[in-house]
């Protein structure tokens, strides 16, 4: 196929294009237009030589008068099926009101339907700024503009990719899809809002780095001296973590958050503060403040010991909100009493005070004695999103024996039944739950200032999903391999006015 051949499809196809805007907007179905903003990206990079991304994809809400834009060469360009000098105007005035002549040099209005025969010229330069360059002949431009820039395009093959490009958008199939998706409301509804499981957190600017100095000899001697007191095999060598933690247990000052890396210590908590009780397994001489963005831009590995140092700083956090890090799992959990292990309910708040059980007894409904507890948990990790860190959390549980600390022999089993019965919903219910749980403060809330956790924030999604056209039904089935026992879902979070 010639050159000429290749021209004549794409004016074919793209007279197609302007012929389904129209009827689609007539109809009140605005939303193709944001769909011509996608396909124009790959046309209008190929004919001006571009790299355009959509800004209204990225979410770049700082240029509110432009569509499209290459930030590299400075063009912008805004995609409209209004060709009024109303609208031209107000792409002008907008655009310069946003400063954004300071970012582009070029700005081109590409019109989806079809351009006014002319402009007033003097009105549209009134409205320029700063020797800005713009007039409707060369940057108000439609598809017939556009099927003559490409009529200059001497390559055949840049001729041929963008023949396919029109061929697949604008042919008959394409055509009857789209329509079909339009009007049943693919791209008609309503948006929602949505929470992704991230719970924002702060923490100081600053943490502080410091050599340890801790009698090694001493504590190693003391541990082994326990040790063989109960009967037990004492250490040739210690971790030098666990000689740490030793030292700490002594002074009466048991804490998570600190990390070990290149035999040096490195906290949050103020190490120039006489009254700091880590003061007293450091060497003071070798303190050293350091800014925490500094410290985790340095490269990967650093980001790396950064975000171990969150996870132990909230394992200090989650200590005084009685959740413990059961290190096993690798997961948080509500912490059961070890001298009488039993129930447990909590006190929190989001839209209004509630209690919620934390803890549940799984009852062997044969015998009736206890077989496990259930303590409703969670995994997390640490992401850094531009200047912000985030906590992400997956609600999940845990099962104990019935002393209340180590894994239950039945956890698969049961946790296989309760996850089979759980929804989005409910699992939803749970993360917002501890988002409240874990950010709320009050009188009587110990005061922690070295992590902060924020409450979940909500995004807005466009087009909304209807859940219940593709959310799975729930088979409830019996647990094998474990006592018999009744497995039910938890439905102390399912009443909306708890949360905001």
């Amino acid at each position: 196929m010639n050159r000429i051949e290749h021209i004549n499809k794409i004016a074919t196809y793209s007279a197609r294009f302007v012929l389904e805007v129209e009827a689609f907007n007539a109809a009140g179905l605005f939303d193709v237009n944001i769909h011509a903003e996608s396909f124009l990206i790959p046309v209008l990079n190929e004919v001006f030589g571009l790299r355009l991304e959509n800004l209204n994809s990225v979410q770049k809400r700082n240029f509110p008068a432009i569509d499209l834009a290459d930030f590299n060469n400075r063009v912008a360009f805004q995609i409209t099926a209004t060709s009024s000098l109303a609208k031209i105007k107000d792409t002008i005035e907008t655009f310069f009101r946003y400063n954004l002549d300071k970012h582009f040099d070029v700005l081109y209005i590409y019109i989806i339907t079809q351009k006014k025969e002319s402009y007033n010229e003097d009105k549209i330069r009134a409205l320029l700024k700063n020797s800005f360059q713009f007039t409707s002949i060369d940057h108000v431009i439609d598809k017939d503009d556009l099927v003559q820039k490409i009529s200059g395009i001497s390559s055949t093959p840049k001729l041929e990719n963008l023949a396919k490009l029109f061929q697949h958008e604008f042919s008959e199939v394409q055509l009857e899809m789209r329509k079909h998706k339009f009007e049943s409301g693919f791209l008609k509804s309503e948006p929602e809002n949505i929470t992704p499981n991230l719970l924002k957190v702060s923490f100081p600017d600053t943490l502080y780095k410091a050599e340890l100095n801790i009698d090694e000899a001493g504590i190693t001697a003391r541990i082994n001296e326990s040790l063989v007191k109960y009967g037990k095999k004492p250490f040739k060598k210690i971790r030098t973590g666990k000689l740490v933690k030793r030292a700490l247990k002594e002074m009466d000052a048991k804490a998570f958050d600190w990390l070990l890396h290149e035999k040096c210590i490195y906290t949050f908590r103020d190490l120039h503060n006489s009254s700091e009780p880590f003061r007293q397994i450091i060497d003071v001489g070798t303190i050293t403040p350091i800014e925490c963005k500094e410290f985790y831009e340095v490269n990967e590995d650093y980001q790396k010991v950064f975000k171990n140092l969150l996870k132990n700083t909230l394992m200090e956090l989650c200590d005084t909100r009685g959740i413990e890090w059961f290190h096993k799992r690798e997961l948080f959990r509500f912490a059961n009493n070890q001298q009488n292990p039993t129930h447990k309910q909590v006190r929190w708040k989001g839209k209004k005070e509630s209690t919620k059980t934390v803890i549940f007894k799984m009852i062997n409904k044969k015998e009736g004695h206890i077989i496990c507890f259930r303590n409703l948990a969670f995994r997390c990790s640490f992401i850094n999103l531009s200047d912000d860190w985030y906590l992400v959390v997956n609600p999940t549980w845990s099962f104990t024996n019935p002393g209340g600390y180590r894994q239950s022999r039945f956890e698969s089993a049961y946790m296989a039944g309760i996850k089979r019965l759980e929804n989005n919903s409910a699992v939803y219910n749970y993360f917002r739950f501890f988002g409240y749980y874990l950010s709320y403060s009050d009188l009587f809330t110990t005061n922690f200032p070295y992590l902060k956790i924020e409450p979940a924030s909500v995004l807005e999604l466009s087009p909304s999903l209807d859940e219940k056209k593709w959310r799975p039904v729930k088979v409830v089935e019996k647990s094998i391999d474990a006592p018999p026992t009744d497995i039910e879902l938890d439905n102390e979070l399912t009443d909306p006015t708890l949360f905001e």
